[in-house]
């Protein structure tokens, strides 16, 4: 007798399985740990069903953190329409993020701090507002600068060195946890004080 097609619960359910395992291979044995055959071992599952599930080593591996950040770029979308002065808009990005840092650290380390090894392939470079986040800087950006509210220059520019600044500052006190650093979210406090006034035009 023919087996029946598996539900759309049941691939989803295999789905969550593999992604899990994945997560695990990775929370033990780092990025260099990361294959397809450590993870189908893990999950207990055919090498072919990780590629039938999500097409390559790398879809699954991205999957595990783009799945969770649509809803955290849903809700910066709201909090930016929320917004109607682009400068504050603008602070208001930055603090979030780093509000989504401490709250969702896994996450965070999974999505942004993630280090592609070899064996996984390089990816193709899109253009940067594929980014939800650095779309929504860049648009109060513009708006900024449309209105004289923010400094002139390029707003992909500014919206990138906007972000480095914040993510830099979340980013060492991790990547260099053997060094005294202050706390992340006072060096990303300050670091948005001064972004903010760097950029901004001032009234006088």
């Amino acid at each position: 007798m023919a087996r029946k097609p598996a539900t759309a619960e049941q691939k989803q359910a295999v789905r969550r399985h593999i992604q899990k395992a994945a997560a695990g291979v990775y929370s033990e044995q780092g990025a260099a740990g990361v294959s397809v055959r450590a993870i189908a071992q893990r999950a207990d599952v055919s090498i072919g069903a990780i590629y039938a599930y999500f097409g390559s080593l790398q879809g699954l591996m991205q999957s595990l953190w783009m799945e969770p950040l649509e809803a955290i770029n849903a809700q910066l979308a709201d909090l930016a329409a929320g917004i109607a002065d682009p400068v504050e808009r603008l602070a208001a990005l930055l603090n979030a993020y780093v509000q989504v840092a401490q709250a969702r650290p896994e996450l965070f380390r999974g999505a942004f701090l993630f280090v592609r090894p070899e064996t996984l392939p390089k990816p193709d470079r899109g253009p940067l507002e594929d980014a939800p986040f650095a779309a929504l800087l860049i648009a109060a950006v513009q708006e900024g600068q449309a209105l004289g509210r923010l400094r002139g220059g390029d707003p992909r520019v500014l919206a990138q060195v906007a972000w480095a600044g914040i993510h830099g500052c979340l980013a060492l006190p991790v990547n260099l946890d053997r060094l005294d650093f202050a706390a992340p979210t006072a060096l990303a406090a300050r670091m948005i004080e001064i972004l903010i006034a760097d950029l901004a035009v001032s009234s006088r």
